[in-house]
């Protein structure tokens, strides 16, 4: 009876350790990522007529170059994401890149010593990756590949509202200006462009992103579906004036499905 009682705690053991180690090699590998972010140096801001000056307008309202440009900005997230009817509250940190298109958000469930669930979702050099563990450990779900790339390269884009700096900095968005309250942003990939609008309202804020088609792969397969995002609560925090409130969702069959809910509780630059 002993024998059996200590093989059962062995394994035990024997498990916790694998899922501790294998949290940790995931949260190393999180942070090689974030660390690429900030690879680039600090270039300097596009020239006057460079950028429609609504944009302009836009980044130097979020305080775009004051006290100097970042690398990166980082800020924190309370959230909602849904799965099937049920939203799951969450917490996240995120970090984009200024000078070149980048971002890692990492979100967490509740959960001790390890994270019930961790969600890894970013865009780094070139590529876009999406990956959730339970316990921050198994595997449960991995996106990637051309989709992904596209998928992720559009998120950034389309987040370029919490990162005023990059509008003044990231040559490699190119503008167009579709009407006065829409900006269509498009970024070139190794295959196509992630191309999303920016709407404005009367005060020059951004306040929906749209896009036509972009990869959603909530049913198991991949589907281009149009994606909307609403921006709202603008708010001076960390240094910069930015969305402290969005939601992004889905048109399925005509009807608009958020999927994302969520607020900024912090922000900061990183020189």
């Amino acid at each position: 009876m002993k024998f059996v009682v200590l093989i059962t705690m062995g394994v035990v053991v024997g498990a916790i350790l694998y899922l501790m180690l294998s949290a940790q090699r995931f949260s190393a590998e999180i942070n090689r990522q974030i660390g690429k972010l900030s690879d680039a140096p600090v270039s300097k801001p596009r020239p006057e007529g460079d950028l429609p000056e609504i944009l302009r307008a836009f980044a130097l309202r979020g305080h775009a170059g004051e006290n100097g440009f970042p690398r990166v900005v980082e800020f924190t997230q309370e959230l909602e994401l849904r799965q099937g009817e049920k939203w799951t509250a969450m917490t996240a940190r995120q970090y984009i890149a200024i000078n070149n298109p980048g971002f890692v958000w990492v979100a967490e469930g509740s959960g001790w010593p390890l994270p019930m669930v961790r969600v890894l979702d970013r865009f780094v050099e070139g590529e876009g990756l999406l990956e959730a563990r339970l316990l921050g450990a198994v595997r449960v779900a991995r996106f990637k590949g051309a989709d992904a790339d596209l998928g992720e390269a559009m998120r950034y884009v389309a987040e370029l509202p919490w990162a005023p700096d990059a509008i003044l900095l990231n040559r490699s968005v190119s503008w167009r200006e579709v009407d006065t309250h829409v900006m269509e942003a498009k970024l070139p990939l190794s295959e196509g462009a992630a191309v999303v609008q920016l709407i404005f309202d009367d005060a020059g804020d951004v306040v929906e992103i749209y896009s036509d088609k972009r990869p959603d792969t909530s049913t198991g397969e991949t589907v281009l579906r149009e994606w909307r995002g609403i921006f709202g609560a603008y708010a001076d925090i960390g240094g910069r004036r930015v969305p402290t409130e969005a939601e992004v969702g889905y048109l399925v069959d005509g009807n608009y499905v958020p999927y994302f809910r969520g607020r900024v509780t912090s922000y900061q630059t990183r020189m």
